[in-house]
C-alpha cells in the first residue's frame, strides 16, 4: 500500500544520518534531516522541511506536517539519504 512507512527504511535512515551527518541540537543533521531520540532510545524523530515524523517502538508511527507537499518533499529526501549513504563510505573517509 503506497500510504504505508516502510518502517525499517525509517530505521536505516536514521542511522545513517547518525554515521554521516554533523551533530546538532539533540541529534544529527545531514541533507536538512534532523534525526534524534528520546532519552530512552524508544522513539526516534525525523524533522526537516517542516515534516516530522515519529517512529516508535512498537513501529507505529506518527507524521505532523502542514501540507501533502511538504510530505512528499521530506519523503524525497529520505529515500535520498536511503539510496544514496551507506555504511561503507564512512570508514574509507
Amino acid at each position: 500500500m503506497e500510504n504505508e512507512l516502510n518502517n525499517k527504511v525509517v530505521l536505516e535512515v536514521f542511522d545513517k544520518i547518525r554515521n554521516h551527518g554533523e551533530p546538532y541540537e539533540d541529534g544529527h543533521i545531514l541533507e536538512g534531516i534532523i534525526a534524534s531520540s528520546d532519552f530512552d532510545g524508544y522513539s526516534v524523530l525525523l524533522s526537516g522541511s517542516g515534516v516530522t515524523l515519529q517512529l516508535n517502538f512498537h513501529q507505529s508511527y506518527k507524521f505532523d506536517y502542514a501540507s501533502e507537499k511538504l510530505k512528499a518533499q521530506f519523503m524525497d529526501k529520505i529515500d535520498y539519504i536511503h539510496r544514496n549513504y551507506n555504511n561503507r563510505s564512512a570508514s574509507s573517509e
